[in-house]
């Protein structure tokens, strides 16, 4: 295999241990969770009789169990039917890794050696370090190119996005203060603490680096630029507009910067990555942005706890989108591997210039990746600044938008659905290829994909209807009325025996299962509302199985 010869960066001092389940039952032992901790044990003898050979510093639980917390108001990842479990920290083994710092000079591949031979392990690992997707760029460009090669402004036609949809900016935070992004942000967290954690060789870290807090604000803008490209805020008569005009932002800080000589970059490291995609994924995101990554040998299985997290937040809903980098190369002849962009649960990003060929530096190979504009690419940038950059990293944003479109137009769409529409969407989808992948992404169909060709999937009643019929399919699935009254508004359901159906209304906009002005919900299929009108307008109905499927009629009538 011939290539760059790109190599893998392990952070110094750091294993990642995961405990059978039987075992991490019976510890003696309290390890918080965090990074503070005075535990050098596990209170497993076996496990611990191993770690007495080397240096440990401290022991710390990469995350406590699932709770019910801070969910924003906006809305969370994805709708839940009857029947399907709630993912949990427990059950993807979060409460039972642990991370064990130890003395950096420490032979960690050999002390993970060691580890994997206790039966009370499940799995030990290295932990790794992970750089922003970004290339300096000092070229003056007034124009937003890439919004037009995706055709954003046809597909803004059909949907501009929804509140309800949040976007996660996982990386360097962002710029709290921004007249671009400051109303949509929602509130994040900084997960980067990383005073135990030596820098890679020859570098320094700077800034806020040594503890986590409810602060993400953005010191480096790699963040605030990827942001601003998602989801800017448009139509505002300052700086630029973003793919998902409508759509939220969760902020959470992954990166820190670090000065080496070549000048000031930002890096983070795999473990905390994790919990930020875990904490987004708790915390209501619907599409996860990762302008970041890092090499692992490909000799090596996917990373922990990396992999995990990935698995858990597309379990909870959630799209993750990830940039491929920008070592200008051929991955497929490499040695190694780019993480997390080889997921094969996400969708990997490439980078195109203004003519729409691949960004000379973006990497590539068998990702089954999409490509997006790269180049030239203008954003906001601290403080309320916009500036131009290069890179996967601003290719991302673009691709993380537009699932934050198809998810507005369809909430119920599954993240392998999103990753479907857009791929098959793409420019070149019938004609995938390693260099290309599947092509520059097209906004404008893969919102006409789930819309229809006339960019609505809401059904109008015609004046003075009586009654109409349909048939849903499934457990889950919904079906959306419109209609425009002037006077109070009756409506019946009348659904299949064994189903049970549930009617929601709602003024001006389509209601969800959790905003509504009323609704009709009890365990039977039939159900009735009376809606006092309170002025002429659209009505929006929604009919929702909770369980069973059939064919139902729907009555509307002035009362």
């Amino acid at each position: 295999m011939s290539g760059k010869g790109l190599k893998p960066t392990i952070v110094k001092g750091r294993v990642i241990l995961k405990l059978k389940d039987q075992a991490a039952r019976a510890s003696t032992v309290s390890i918080p969770t965090g990074r503070t901790s005075a535990a050098k044990t596990l209170g497993v003898a076996s496990v611990d009789n191993v770690l007495k050979n080397y240096s440990v510093i401290n022991i710390v639980k990469l995350r406590s169990p699932s709770a019910d917390e801070g969910i924003p108001v906006r809305g969370s990842a994805a709708s839940r039917t009857v029947g399907e479990t709630v993912p949990t920290h427990e059950e993807f083994g979060f409460t039972r890794t642990f991370l064990v710092n130890v003395a950096p000079e420490t032979d960690v591949k050999a002390m993970v050696a060691d580890l994997k031979k206790n039966p009370s392990v499940e799995d030990a690992r290295v932990d790794y370090y992970a750089r922003i997707s970004v290339t300096p760029n000092d070229t003056f460009f007034n124009g937003l190119w890439g919004l037009k090669m995706i055709k954003c402004e046809q597909a803004w036609d059909l949907t501009k996005g929804s509140p309800e949809v949040v976007v996660a900016i996982v990386d360097t935070g962002i710029d709290k203060e921004h007249p671009d992004l400051k109303s949509k942000l929602l509130s994040g967290y900084d997960m980067v603490n990383v005073a135990d954690v030596p820098p890679e060789d020859g570098c320094v870290w700077e800034g806020d680096y040594l503890t986590r807090d409810d602060d993400p604000n953005d010191e480096n803008g790699h963040g605030t630029h990827c942001a601003g490209i998602a989801a800017g805020i448009p139509d505002n008569a300052k700086g630029i507009a973003g793919v998902a005009w409508n759509c939220s932002l969760l902020p959470v800080r992954v990166m820190a910067n670090i000065r080496c000589p070549e000048g000031v970059d930002a890096s983070g490291i795999f473990s905390d990555i994790a919990d930020g995609v875990i904490w987004a994924a708790d915390h209501g995101a619907s599409v996860i942005s990762l302008s970041l990554g890092g090499f692992v040998d490909k000799s090596d299985p996917e990373p922990e706890p990396m992999k995990s997290a990935l698995d858990y937040a597309v379990s909870k809903g959630c799209v993750v989108i990830a940039a491929m980098g920008n070592e200008e190369a051929n991955l497929d002849n490499e040695d190694v591997y780019y993480y997390p962009s080889k997921h094969a649960k996400l969708l990997a990003v490439g980078a195109v210039d203004k003519s729409g060929k691949r960004a000379y530096f973006s990497n590539f190979g068998d990702y089954k990746q999409v490509m997006a504009p790269g180049v030239d690419i203008l954003s906001t940038y601290p403080i309320s600044d916009y500036e131009l950059l290069d890179g996967t990293s601003m290719a991302t944003p673009f691709v993380a938008g537009l699932a934050a479109l198809v998810k507005s137009a369809n909430p119920h769409l599954t993240p392998a659905e999103i990753v479907d529409i857009i791929r098959q969407t793409s420019t070149s989808a019938g004609s995938y290829g390693s260099e290309f992948g599947f092509g520059i992404i097209d906004a404008e169909k893969a919102v006409k994909n789930v819309l229809g060709p006339n960019g609505d999937s809401t059904v109008a009643i015609p004046p003075f209807a009586q009654e109409i019929a349909g048939t849903i399919k499934k457990s889950g699935e919904e079906k959306l009325y419109k209609l425009t009254v002037s006077n109070n508004l009756v409506l019946d359901l009348d659904g299949p025996d064994d189903a049970d159906f549930d009617l929601y209304v709602r003024k001006g906009s389509a209601p969800t299962r959790k905003d509504y002005d009323k609704r009709g919900y009890t365990s039977e299929a039939d159900e009735s509302v009376v809606l006092l009108i309170t002025g002429p307008g659209e009505y929006y109905i929604m009919i929702h199985s909770y369980k069973g499927k059939g064919d139902f009629k729907l009555k509307a009538r002035l009362g």
